[in-house]
Formats: C-alpha cells, structure tokens, sequence
C-alpha cells in the first residue's frame, strides 16, 4: 500500500513483510526485511511473445486506471491496434542474507501479463509514430511508452510479497512447471511451461510451447523496460525501470512465426485465463523475444588428480 504522497516518487516502505517458515514445516508467520531498492537479478532468461490487439479491447481494461493503449502503426495512419504480451520468465536472485526458511537465495518464476500503454495524463508528450515491430527494437526513447501488467503469476512467495509491496504488481502466488533452453538443460531446444491456478497444482491457467528452430532473430535494445502498476489506494499510475544488462534475441514478423508458438488454455476459474483468452486468445504472434543473462562460472567434469 502506498502512504499518500506527492512529488514524482511514492514513498517507499522502509521494510517489506514476507512470510517465513521453519524448514520442513510450513507456518503462517512472516517477518520484517529491509527494503533495498533497486532489486538486482544474478540471473534471469525471458521469453517475450507479443500479440496485435484491437485498441477497443485493450482500453476496457486500462481507461478506468487512467491509462491508454499505444496505438502502433506506421507514421501518416489511424492505427487500429495495440499490443499484449506475456513474458515468462526463469529467474535467481541474491539476497545476501539469510533469514527462517530461505538460503539467502532464490530461484523464482513468474508469467507477467502485459499491455503496451502510457499514463492519459501525459498523452502529448507520447511518440506514436512506429509499428510494435520497432518499438520492441527500441524506438521509444522518451521511456514514456510501458507495459501495464494486467496479473503477475509467480512461484515464490518472498518475490510476490516484493512485488505487491514496492513495485504496486497485481501479483499472486502460484506453481509452474516447465522445461526451457538452457546451458544445464542440454538439448532442449523448445520452450515448455504450464501455469497453475493455486498451490494444488490440480487445474491451469494456461500453457505455453515456443519453438524458435527455423527462425531468424536480430539483436535490438530495448532496455530500459518500463513497467506501469495502478495504486489504487492513491488512484495513480507509478512505473519502475528495469533495465537489462544486455541485448535480446528478437524474432519479427517471418515464415513460421505463427507456427512457432502455441497458447493452450486450462479450466481454471482464475480471471488471469479470461483475460488471457481475451486479450490473446487464438491471435498469431507479431514478435519475440529473448533475453539470457550470462554465465559466470562453469565448473568442468572431474579429473584424476593423482596420476
């Protein structure tokens, strides 16, 4: 909850409440932590799927919070779409210090639901003169263009707590289960995961398979990444910038694009599914994209060392 305000920044907590355990059993206690903005990742790989979205579609969600939906087209036209996207994610953060139930680190995974959108309030001052194509690339440099996410569905609870209080994310707490590209997961090619709905892991909100063989990508830079929440207890929209330390791999629009991604939804009675399957349905991709941080260390097979 943000403490009422003004100037340019809403006051951040000192501390954040997380929940804590006593390993192997669970409780319901939590303990106080400080808050020390900026959050650093040591590790993350993204995959980002973008999809073209009627502007009526989108603004039903985002002109009750004071926001409106980026209108992408080419200069000189009356652009009639937006753009949604999910970005899936594998994440580990370091925290440098150890508390009840936690190692110090944490390995984390979170679906973020995302429209492309900007504060009304600012409208003039927002460029609305390239296709989603180049803004995925990095057109936007006034950074007044962002992504308003519509749910975050992530799998670590000291991670939601972080989101809900200091970044202001429609953030829940949820498992996952997947299979993706990686220098441990040696050859996996296609990107495999399925959200849940609750901790029962018994029904899904969605799943998603991206397999990119075939496709060429470019490398672009869109960093910094603007992120948009509503505090609904000021009635304003706040952002944060995440910068990433890096370029990604982008795949526009190509033979096969279409083909390479499938969205399957479950029977969950969550609205994030609803409003999935309404703002992306069955649409074919326009973009995407991925993001692999580097590794820092590897350590190589063993050796008789004595011969």
């Amino acid at each position: 909850m943000a403490a009422k305000s003004g100037g340019l920044f809403p006051v951040e907590p000192k501390e954040i409440t997380i929940p804590t355990f006593a390993p192997p059993v669970a409780t319901n206690k939590t303990i106080s932590i400080p808050n020390n903005s900026p959050f650093y990742y040591a590790a993350i790989q993204c995959i980002w799927i973008f999809w073209q979205v009627e502007l009526e579609i989108l603004d039903t969600y985002l002109a009750p919070l004071g926001m409106t939906a980026v209108p992408f087209g080419p200069p000189g036209t009356k652009p009639k779409f937006g753009c949604a996207s999910i970005n899936f994610f594998n994440a580990a953060a370091l925290y440098g210090a150890g508390f009840p139930g936690s190692p110090g680190v944490a390995g984390f995974n979170e679906t973020e639901v995302n429209i492309l959108a900007y504060p009304t309030a600012v409208e003039a001052t927002v460029p609305k003169d390239f296709t989603i194509e180049q803004f995925i690339c990095g057109a936007d440099q006034t950074k007044r263009i962002g992504a308003y996410r519509v749910w975050v569905a992530c799998d670590d609870a000291v991670a939601v707590a972080a989101g809900q209080q200091i970044f202001f994310e429609n953030k829940f707490l949820t498992p996952y289960q997947y299979s993706v590209p990686a220098l441990n997961n040696p050859g996996v090619t296609a990107y495999d995961w399925t959200c849940y709905d609750d901790l029962s892991a018994k029904t899904f909100i969605y799943q998603g398979h991206v397999d990119l063989s075939g496709l060429t990508s470019i490398q672009s830079n869109p960093t910094e990444w603007i992120d948009l929440s509503y505090v609904t207890t000021e009635a304003r929209v706040a952002a944060s910038r995440r910068n990433f330390f890096g370029t990604p791999d982008t795949y526009l629009a190509q033979s096969g694009l279409n083909k390479a991604v499938t969205m399957k939804y479950g029977t969950s009675k969550h609205d994030m599914r609803r409003d999935m399957e309404k703002l992306i349905g069955g649409r074919e991709p326009v973009a995407i994209q991925v993001f692999r941080s580097p590794s820092v260390i590897a350590e190589a097979r063993p050796y008789w060392a004595d011969v």
